[in-house]
């Protein structure tokens, strides 16, 4: 028998994903590959960061994982593996720059 996990589905800015305690299975994170430019002249990327909070919060709360996300006019696909990782109160990703994500979730 294959188990099954929840997901958000694909999201493009913050969110509080889920309240309460969650099994992080894996967060998938996308950049669509448009020249996108910063005022530096480089190519934008975006960041995710992932907390263990049951707010849309930040402050005190624990920092489970920040990710990069290129941008350099190629599409890029990102799978990044949590082994079941517990989150104790919730969900929180915040989100800079123009990418695209989803996590996957018990």
């Amino acid at each position: 028998m294959v188990a099954g996990c929840n997901t958000t589905g694909v999201l493009t800015a913050t969110k509080l994903c889920y309240v309460g305690k969650a099994r992080i299975a894996s967060i998938k994170a996308m950049s669509d590959g448009s020249t996108d430019f910063d005022t530096s002249g480089g190519v934008a990327a975006g960041n995710i960061a992932v907390y263990d909070s049951s707010t849309a919060t930040t402050s005190g709360k624990k920092l489970i994982t920040k990710m990069y996300v290129e941008d350099d006019g190629k599409p890029h696909m990102y799978d990044f593996e949590f082994h079941g990782a517990i989150m104790a109160e919730g969900i929180y990703v915040v989100v800079t720059g123009d990418i695209q994500y989803s996590v996957e979730f018990f």
